[in-house]
């Protein structure tokens, strides 16, 4: 997100809305509304996120990336929620994480897991409700993301963004799951930041995180607010964004303004999320320079995730279904060819199929 991600970059509709809901300028029809009820992500609505940014370290004297990026198996649904796993200093375990050239790295730590909307927003009412990760080193977020490279004159960056992130700052300074960061950006110079006092939320509760963002009109002046549990608790009024965006959910470790990841393993869980269009006069549309980019596409079948789909997958999925002591599949996801949310005997045909064929 930001100019992080910026720099990575460059390398059912519902229709009841909740008492006091804003629909200015909004049909009910136009209303997205998640409740993460299937087994999966609707790949018609939403981009599994695989890419790493977040800056670089010098470790041995080399400079390294220091996350494992956002990566496909770090993103579930499961009980109703999107759930989005986070693996700190700690982890030990088989999964790997992702360099910003798209390798991936020789261990899984300070990794995490990304989503966006497929489709682009602009002017509306944001929610989710949401358990964020309760540890700090990570950081749990919601943000509209829009960016643009235009090298008519040189390089010009456009980067329309609103952000949501934990952890905050408290007033001293000190990293606080009681506090967000909001911010606004147009470009990756032109932002601004405050830190939100929101009580506790690393209580083990869900909480609801809302912004409404108008783009202007003429009844509307441009701004952006931020509700937490449904009360306002900041009104930003400079860099308002107008550039239409996809909406963002993530779990990710950012490079030093989050804390230190002394941890194993941490979840960010999303119980709906609610997209209500304002339709402002100011609204702007997208024309982002790599909206294809950094998205996990899999092989088919692949579930051992070596990069190839092999007779060594049809014996590792054959083995899970038997169930036999000790077996794991590094992407269900490829093995579920009869799709149908489920992995079953017709699952294993298909993918049999496909290596004869």
């Amino acid at each position: 997100m930001h100019r992080e991600m910026a720099a990575a970059l460059t390398a059912g509709a519902m229709l009841l809305l909740p008492a006091g809901a804003p629909v200015t300028g909004a049909a009910q029809e136009d209303v997205f509304f998640e409740d993460f009820s299937g087994s999966t992500l609707d790949p018609d609505k939403w981009l599994i996120a695989e890419k790493n940014w977040g800056g670089t370290v010098t470790e041995n004297g080399v400079s390294a990336d220091y996350n494992g990026g956002v990566i496909h198996e770090n993103v579930a649904v499961r009980d109703g929620m999107l759930v989005l796993t986070g693996y700190g200093n700690e982890y030990e375990g088989a999964l790997r994480g992702i360099c910003r050239n798209g390798t991936r790295r020789e261990d899984g730590r300070r990794c995490g897991g990304a989503v966006a909307t497929r489709a682009y927003f602009a002017s509306g009412s944001y929610e989710i409700r949401a358990r964020i990760a309760p540890e700090l080193g990570c950081c749990s977020a919601m943000w509209t993301f829009e960016y643009e490279e235009d090298y008519t004159d040189g390089l010009r960056v456009t980067n329309h963004e609103i952000d949501i992130e934990f952890p905050g700052r408290d007033a001293g300074d000190a990293f606080s799951l009681s506090h967000a960061l909001c911010t606004t950006w147009v470009t990756e110079e032109d932002y601004r930041t405050r830190s939100v006092a929101c009580g506790d939320q690393a209580d083990g509760q869900f909480h609801t995180y809302r912004f409404d963002w108008h783009t202007g009109s003429d009844t509307e002046v441009p701004r952006v607010e931020y509700y937490f549990d449904g009360e306002l608790l900041y009104t930003a009024d400079a860099y308002i964004p107008t550039n239409a965006g996809r909406l963002w959910l993530g779990l990710w470790f950012p490079r030093y303004w989050a804390g230190t990841p002394d941890f194993e393993r941490t979840v960010f869980e999303v119980d709906y999320l609610r997209i209500t269009p304002f339709h402002e006069s100011g609204d702007t549309p997208q024309n982002e320079s790599y909206p294809d980019d950094g998205w996990y596409t899999g092989v088919p079948g692949d579930v051992n995730a070596d990069g190839v789909c092999s007779v060594l997958d049809a014996v590792q999925l054959q083995k899970q279904l038997v169930r036999v002591p000790g077996t794991s599949l590094a992407d269900w996801r490829a093995g579920d060819l009869y799709p149908d949310g489920v992995l079953d005997v017709r699952d294993l045909c298909c993918l049999r199929r496909r290596l004869i064929g």
